[in-house]
């Protein structure tokens, strides 16, 4: 038997596509189309998803930065850190 010979209709029509070069070369084209259209959306879903963290974050900072009750609680920790640092002035250190 040098040549198989396929009888059956329906197994004709499945194996005809995966058999013709440029039918198969036209599914790889759309496969490939295909992967590369799903990775683009995965690529632009997270440009999104770090736009909106970003976003977030920029204001989380301009409130810390007007937020009153920060501030002054910033202004008396570092005021509180300066009198119990042990600093020197003038070669006399400090208590």
């Amino acid at each position: 038997m040098k040549f198989a010979r396929i009888t059956s209709p329906a197994a004709v029509d499945a194996l005809f596509p995966l058999v013709d070069e440029d039918i198969a070369a036209v599914a790889r084209d759309e496969a490939m189309a295909a992967e590369v259209a799903e990775i683009d959306a995965l690529i632009e879903e997270a440009e999104r998803e770090w736009a909106a963290a970003e976003r977030v974050e920029a204001f989380r900072v301009s409130r810390e930065l007007t937020d009153l009750v920060s501030a002054r609680r910033a202004t008396r920790r570092a005021t509180r850190e300066a009198l119990r640092s042990r600093v020197r002035f003038n070669g006399v250190a400090a208590a």
